[in-house]
């Protein structure tokens, strides 16, 4: 692999510096791709940008590249409400009855669904038009089809935000969370869920991937939140995932993490663990725990029709 220090083309969002060590050159599918960590920050991110259009990436292409579908299979539904029901503990502290709330990336509906029938006045957007269209027509959702910025809502009207494996996806972190922030009142609540990047349970090789424009740790992802205006209030470590809750106070300074040195502890991390994760026997079970998980699934959803039926049962049942 190729290394050393470079000075990236695209600047670190949160420093404005290019001084940066290249940390890979292939995406996982083998071709070229250059992730870089930036000596200023410890953020890491893709340098140069491989997509020139990302409106029309995300719109038309992101799901057929990622999962070769163009609207869900009835698994990912199924998974992904089990995923919705583990956020919504997380969160159901935030979301009392009648909460305005708007959810961007908004995916196939799973997330939006439950809090509609939870009683939350949910406004989803959703830029690609198979996900977003099968999750307008299957759950009734007030759902926008498009880019967060072209959404034709009021602004300042929101009491929670979501974000939800969405942020790794944007061109520039900070920008899009300052613009998004612009939805919530002041006061509003904003929950971000991204993978973490230095997960050693992950294979080095698979972290990189076209679409993730950026690769946050715990630091990383404060340093973009407080860049961005918003304080933080609650992040963690789960898994292999990062989750965060910030606050929009316009009255008051955001006082923003300290990324002193946070490069080399970042780096330092990231090859202890990329060693790390052969030693894990987890690693030698992933094979037999995706079979066992596959067949689990399909059992789930065997008898069930529709997205609908699936998630109904799913939500009945946690109510």
């Amino acid at each position: 692999m190729e290394s050393g220090s470079v000075l990236a083309e695209r600047p670190c969002p949160i420093t404005g510096g290019r001084e940066c060590e290249i940390v890979a050159t292939r995406a996982r599918e083998g071709h070229e791709l250059r992730n870089v960590i930036s000596k200023d920050s410890g953020l890491i991110y893709v340098d140069p940008l491989p997509i020139e259009d990302l409106s029309q990436f995300y719109k038309e292409d992101y799901r057929k590249s990622y999962k070769n579908v163009v609207t869900p299979k009835k698994k990912h539904i199924f998974r992904a409400g089990g995923v919705a029901l583990d956020r919504w503990e997380r969160l159901h502290e935030y979301l009392p009855g009648n909460t305005r709330a708007v959810d961007f990336g908004a995916g196939g509906g799973e997330w939006a669904y439950l809090l509609k029938s939870r009683g939350v006045d949910i406004f989803g957007i959703e830029p690609n038009a198979g996900y977003g269209g099968f999750a307008k027509e299957s759950y009734d959702l007030n759902l926008f089809l498009g880019m967060y910025q072209e959404a034709d809502v009021e602004r300042g009207t929101f009491e929670i935000a979501t974000l939800f494996h969405v942020l790794e996806h944007l061109k520039d972190p900070v920008i899009d969370i300052r613009n998004m922030s612009e939805f919530l009142k002041d006061g509003g609540h904003f929950a971000i869920e991204v993978p973490d990047i230095l997960y050693a349970g992950m294979h080095f090789d698979h972290k990189w991937h076209d679409g993730h424009l950026f690769g946050f740790d715990i630091k990383t992802l404060e340093g973009v939140a407080n860049s961005a205006g918003l304080h933080t209030v609650k992040l963690e470590r789960q898994g292999g995932n990062l989750f965060g809750i910030f606050q929009k106070r316009e009255s008051e300074e955001v006082k923003p993490v300290d990324l002193t040195g946070h490069y080399e502890e970042a780096l330092s991390e990231m090859n202890a663990g990329r060693a790390k994760y052969w030693s894990f026997p987890t690693t030698y079970l992933k094979p037999f725990q995706k079979m066992a998980r596959s067949i689990s699934e399909k059992t789930a959803v065997s008898s069930k029709s529709a997205g609908r039926e699936i998630l109904d049962s799913l939500y009945g049942k946690a109510s």
